[in-house]
């Protein structure tokens, strides 16, 4: 092989950037060649590449025309991994590498993805080169101290993550082909459906959609006007202030309205306060990442992770697909020393203030993937050398590990209790005693506001109006709905942020001003699915197999028992799905020919 001595160890990592920083950690001077298109970092003796994610996928080896009167046979058909499209090049500069290396050095992610694409690499060299030494490798940060550390003591492949990731591929293969068959299939036979226009199931993708449009069905049930009574009261020292009421019926609110005319005087009956502890945040893990720069920063939780994927890949932070809530194995004090060097002072003092300190005390939460720690910085980035949203994401990584180490704020909360004769009123407020972690985390600060009132005053009715209000759908925010599919189980860490982005894709949803809107066919393919095959877009039904998976993960089952007893429960919805295809196919047709991507379903 040109320019290559044979016997070289083979070094593969999971992306071309994590390649070429673990080259400049190991190798320090080295050549970049071009291998089947695919760059490599070379020296006498390693030679490094990087791969893009998965370079296999399971698929049918056969029945992949599709065809109504093959689905059920698809429960069972035999599945084989191919190589996926756009993967060919890795493929063929491995194989072409490994016949020429004495040692396999798998530098892949560590988690149960990673894992498998491990395994998949493996599978290829093992293609041409059967006897090769083979050692897995594994860090949670591109930090030069870790991956020097983690080369030095390689471990083994982890064979039963290995078969956890492929139980799911297996049965995410089979539910989804079969059920988006079906529905698209039977739709055909009704109308012309655009060019590769497909009805999609999932068995996340679908549950999630059914979170997006509860809010909307919810609303369609319920009462469509509220009354509001607004009442203007006049205190005699601290001026006007505005409290409102709502009622379901205009009766009520004005009966409200004609007690506020004839009472007129207000008596504060009672007055709480009291302080109270606001903890700082739990470590940050990859839901909670893209559920706070979804609130915080207003960024789509795919572009989230996108982003920090590049962070990661850069050395700026450690990797950020975990679900660790625990700082196992990190070096807190490393971190604080390198971040008061920080071009933003705020930071760097706090940094400093920590460093000083004789004992850190973290808040730490119970989750620990044992794969990856929690989300912190790496190293202090140079001014200018970010901007944008990759700037605010980093600096929110920060803060956040920062406020995991300093202590509670404390609010004092005061409350007030209003009647107005039969009209019982209230009003709160809140100042901040103690920062705390609100000196560097300002995202949960909140508005200070005084409550200036004592038990025994009167307010006098300036003025009492009532007015009907719209009553609209309590749409999901992006952040609220990434922290119920965590609570029901409903993806993982690498995948949430797609199901939310598929169901966009496929025209049931769209992003609103910072919601989550149902479109008329998201919101009709769960209403036909909930009346006629509920367990389907059940909440819970992605928790149940994730319970399973877990399992064998931990080798305590197989994962062809799994898939078994997982594609009964599909089979059984099948046939009842099947035995209701028309009234299901008659709605999502009229669905189909409204035609509105994004419209008013108020109306």
């Amino acid at each position: 092989m040109r320019g290559i001595r044979r016997g070289f160890s083979l070094v593969v990592a999971e992306k071309n950037k994590v390649a070429r920083a673990i080259a400049n950690i190991l190798l320090g001077k080295y050549r970049v060649l071009r291998i089947k298109g695919v760059p490599i970092y070379t020296s006498e003796d390693y030679v490094i590449m990087g791969v893009s994610g998965h370079i296999l996928n399971l698929d049918f080896l056969e029945y992949r025309e599709w065809r109504y009167d093959t689905l059920k046979e698809l429960f069972s058909a035999d599945v084989e991994y191919r190589v996926r499209r756009g993967a060919e090049k890795y493929v063929r500069a491995i194989e072409y590498l490994a016949r020429y290396a004495r040692r396999l050095y798998l530098a892949l992610d560590n988690d149960i993805e990673g894992e498998h694409i491990c395994w998949e690499v493996l599978e290829i060299v093992r293609r041409v080169n059967p006897y090769i030494k083979v050692y897995r490798i594994r860090f949670s940060s591109l930090d030069p101290n870790e991956v020097r550390g983690a080369f030095s003591n390689p471990t083994g492949l982890n064979e039963f993550w290995i078969e956890k990731s492929a139980t799911r591929q297996e049965v995410d293969l089979r539910s989804g082909v079969i059920f988006t068959r079906l529905l698209t299939l039977s739709l055909r036979r009704k109308m012309k459906l655009p060019k590769n226009r497909i009805i999609s199931y999932g068995p996340c993708q679908s549950p999630t959609l059914r979170l997006i449009v509860e809010p909307f069905l919810k609303w369609r049930a319920g009462e469509k006007y509220r009354y509001v009574l607004r009442l203007m009261l006049e205190h005699p020292f601290y001026g006007e202030f505005t409290f409102t009421k709502s009622y379901n019926n205009l009766e009520e609110a004005e009966r409200a309205k004609e007690e506020a005319l004839r009472v007129r005087i207000a008596e504060v009956v009672n007055v709480k306060s009291w302080v109270e502890k606001k903890l700082p945040p739990k470590p940050l893990d990859a839901y909670e990442l893209a559920s706070r720069a979804a609130k915080f920063l207003k960024l789509p939780s795919r572009k989230t992770m996108s982003i920090a994927e590049e962070l990661y890949r850069n050395g700026f932070i450690s990797y950020p697909r975990t679900e660790t809530q625990i700082y196992r194995g990190v070096n807190l004090r490393r971190i604080l020393s390198r971040l008061i060097n920080y071009h933003v002072k705020e930071i760097s003092n706090i940094a400093r203030e920590l460093l000083s300190q004789k004992v850190l005390k973290p808040r730490e939460g119970k989750i620990d993937d044992k794969a990856h720690p929690p989300i912190h910085p790496i190293r202090a980035t140079k001014k200018g050398e970010l901007s944008g949203d990759y700037l605010k994401l980093y600096e929110l990584i920060v803060r956040h590990f920062l406020a995991t180490l300093m202590p509670p704020a404390k609010i004092k909360r005061k409350e007030a209790h209003i009647k107005l004769g039969n009209i019982r009123l209230n009003t709160s407020g809140l100042k901040v005693i103690e920062p705390g972690y609100f000196m560097i985390y300002y995202f949960e600060k909140p508005e200070e506001r005084e409550v200036p009132f004592s038990k025994g005053d009167k307010l006098y009715l300036r003025d009492v109006k009532v007015r009907r209000v719209k009553v609209k759908p309590k749409y999901l925010t992006e952040s609220e709905l990434i922290r119920i599919m965590r609570a029901k189980g409903i993806g993982t860490d690498s995948t949430m942020h797609e199901h939310i982005q598929t169901n966009i894709e496929r025209g049931y949803a769209f992003r609103s001003k910072g919601k989550l809107i149902p479109t008329p066919l998201g919101v009709t393919l769960i209403e036909s699915l909930l009346k006629v095959v509920p367990e389907l877009v059940d909440v819970n039904l992605r928790s149940n197999m994730e319970r399973e998976f877990s399992l064998v993960g931990e080798g305590k089952l197989s994962g062809s028992e799994v898939v078994k007893s997982i594609m009964k429960t599909y089979y059984d919805a099948f046939h009842k799905l099947e035995s209701n295809l028309d009234w299901v196919t008659k709605d999502l047709v009229l669905a189909f020919k409204a035609g509105k991507v994004r419209p008013d379903l108020e109306k």
